[in-house]
Formats: C-alpha cells, structure tokens, sequence
C-alpha cells in the first residue's frame, strides 16, 4: 500500500500514491521539535510524502495571547485537558469565549487535513493534540492522528491523549532510521478503514503525459489561499501554453513585460486546466485601459487580477470597482504603504522583490497576520520554505526555460 504501484486502466495508468503525512510543527521547545524531525526523516528516507505546518496557523489572535502570556500554566491545563477531555478553561472567566475560539480553530484544522488529502497528521504540542483530539470529536477529521510523547508529555498514554497512536522518543531512536516509529504507523494507516483511506486517492494520466513538471514539494507547505472554494498554493509563472498545460501547479500567474493583451490572456485561460491571474497592467499601462482588461480578464474566466507595483491609489480602487474577483498588488519595497493599498482595494499582496522577498514578507506578515501573501518562492525548496517561514500563503515558482527541459529528452534521442 506504501509502494508506487501503476495498474493499467485501458489507455491510462493508475497510480496509488504513497503515505500522505501532515507534521503540525512547533515553536515550542527543542525536544518537541528534534522529536518531529526524527520522524519526518524516518517517513521521507522511505519515500512517503510529508508537508510540514505550524499548528499555530490555525489559533485565533486572543488564544495565542493567552499561550503566550500564561506560559507554562496553561500548558499544564492542556496536559490536564488530554487527560479528561474537557475545556482548557473551566473555571477562568478572563478567558470566557477562548473555548469557543479553539472550537472553531479544531474544526479549521480538521478540514484542511481531510482536503488537503492527507492520511496522518502528527504532533508533539499538546495544544495540538487537543485540536486534533477535538476536531475528531466534532466529525471534521477523518485522518489518523498520532502523538509524539516527548519532555513533560512523555508520560501520555494513548487513552490519555484521545489519539489514534502515542510515540515516544525511545521509539524514534530505537535505531538510527527510525524503523520502530515508521513500522507502527505503517500498521496504524493498513488498519484503517478502506473507505477511509486517504492515500488510496490514485492520480490518472496517459501514458503520453507522463512528463509533467511538478512544483518543487517545499510549495505544499505553504496554507495556501481560499479564493471561491479554491485553496491554492502553487502558481506557476508562465505564459508558455505548453508548460501551462504539463504541470501540476494550482494556478497560473500570467504575467509578462509586454502591454496586456486581451488575446494573450484568452489564448492563457481557454488552454490552462487551472485558474489563472491575469496581468492587468499598472506600470507602461495605466488609466482607464487597465479598467478595460480587468473587465476583460473577468469575462474570459480569470479567477484573479494582478496589478504592477506602480500602479496609482486611484487606479487600483477603478479596478478593484470594476470587477468581482480578487485583485494582487504587486510589492517590490518593504517601504510599500500597505494600508493604503488595501484601502484602495487590494485584497491579495503579491511580494517580488528578488533576493530581498522573505524579508519583506516578514515584515507585511509582522504587521498583517490576516493578509493574503502570495510570494516568489525562487528555484530551491530551501529558497521557497524560507519564503514560506517568512510568512506567504502562497508561492510563485518560475519554471525551467523549454530548453533546459528539453535538454533531457534530446540527450536521450541522441543515443537512439
């Protein structure tokens, strides 16, 4: 069930995907986070699938203020709440509402683990384990979960944790792969449920297209944004209409250094199986002209705008009017005054600003906890997750030119 296995389905191929692991990270102490990346090691030297996410993405403003102001003392009421299963805060009216906020938080993650497709979901913070253990509750979580005991958690047990499986450190380290921790959840995800099995969702393609360009994994790690329905974490930068139609990018970021073109942004959106953001202008073209291709973009289908870095106050408010999708700003200065873009109508910051982006999306995040971040990623995972660390949403990657990915293939026919 771990392996890659193709079954032949008349002109198609079926392939069953390995193991789908979400680690919900921590900034905690070190322990906690030795202990996750033991594990996360021991999945990916087998080859399974793992996206890493800071658990804290998904708590509201005021229970992070609590964490953070209480310390230890709430932790300890979460070790508490593992082992009785009930509110954080029972007793405390200072904290009245922040149940609620963490019901809610439970639900969000639960959602986002059983769309995202995944089979497990490990965590090593109790804080995590309770929404985990809450999201399950609530029937919003149909993956298994497990528990990594580790510091003061070390002495949960599985009833305690109100989780599928409990690991400790002695496991992780039984040998230096890991195969004690990896072999128990091996048997945790073959006990499941067939009609639960995440991992049994096959990807279908020709056996032509078997050469499609993948996005870097380090993109998967990103929240993604939610536009309409959509989460979309990967936007390929490209108007290349052959490498639009062989990747696997959620979206497309059409944007190019020539004047807008309403037959450039058509050809894009009837060829892509995605959606796509259209270039709209904002620096040689301006005025009413961009008014006019936003509206254009919007008619041919675009899910989305993106706006140059010049673009004026005014002119950005004409097109945010103008039309009822979703419009990017572009940002290449961490000196941009973002309140005013959003005043005016931005409801996307798109950051490109080369060498300097992770910086300048620490800074708009630092600020802005809420704002929808997409970001140039640049061409390693190291370089995207540190774009990702910094606080993007989502990520533009530029692919390889058609030749170098030609070079490959024509390598190949010149030994024929």
């Amino acid at each position: 069930m771990f392996d890659t296995v193709g079954v032949s389905v008349g002109h198609y191929t079926q392939e069953v995907l390995k193991m789908r692991a979400l680690i919900l990270s921590s900034r905690c102490d070190g322990d906690q986070n030795r202990a996750i990346s033991a594990l996360r090691e021991a999945l990916e030297a087998r080859g399974d699938i793992c996206e890493a996410l800071d658990w804290l993405a998904f708590m509201s403003d005021t229970v992070l203020q609590i964490n953070a102001a209480s310390g230890r003392r709430v932790r300890r009421r979460f070790q508490e709440l593992l082992k009785r299963g009930s509110a954080p805060f029972p007793d405390a009216r200072e904290h009245a509402g922040v149940n609620e906020l963490i019901e809610v938080s439970a639900k969000e993650l639960g959602r986002f683990l059983t769309d995202g497709g995944f089979e497990i979901a490990v965590c090593a913070e109790p804080m995590a384990a309770v929404l985990l253990r809450k999201a399950a509750k609530n029937g919003t979580l149909s993956v298994r979960t497990v528990f990594v005991a580790c510091g003061g958690s070390a002495g949960l047990t599985q009833s305690d944790v109100g989780l599928d499986l409990v690991l400790t450190e002695n496991m992780l380290c039984a040998s230096e792969s890991g195969d004690t921790a990896y072999e128990a959840l091996r048997a945790l995800v073959c006990g499941m449920p067939s009609h639960s099995l995440k991992n049994a969702a096959p990807t279908i393609q020709s056996s032509l297209r078997h050469n499609i360009l993948k996005m870097p994994d380090a993109v998967y790690e990103a929240s993604g944004i939610v536009v309409n329905g959509r989460r979309l974490k990967s936007f390929v930068f490209s108007t290349n209409l052959a490498i639009i139609r062989n990747c696997d990018a959620d979206a497309v970021f059409a944007v190019y250094p020539f004047t807008p073109q309403q037959a450039i942004s058509e050809a894009i959106i009837k060829a892509a199986y995605v959606p796509v953001f259209c270039g709209v202008g904002g620096g040689t073209t301006k005025g009413i002209r961009t008014v006019g291709l936003a509206k254009d973009a919007e008619a041919q289908g675009a899910m989305g705008l993106v706006l140059n870095a010049p673009i004026s106050d005014d002119n950005l408010r004409a097109v945010a009017s103008a039309v009822d999708i979703p419009v990017a700003i572009t940002v290449v200065s961490d000196e941009t005054d973002i309140a005013r873009r959003i005043e005016y109508g931005a409801a996307i910051i798109n950051v490109a600003g080369a060498g300097e982006t992770p910086e300048i999306v620490k800074k708009i995040r630092d600020k802005y906890p809420d704002l929808p971040i997409i970001a140039s990623g640049g061409s390693t995972d190291e370089s995207i997750r540190k774009t990702i660390r910094a606080g993007a949403n989502a990520v533009t990657y530029t692919p390889p030119s058609t030749k170098e990915l030609f070079r490959a293939t024509m390598s190949k026919y010149r030994e024929l």
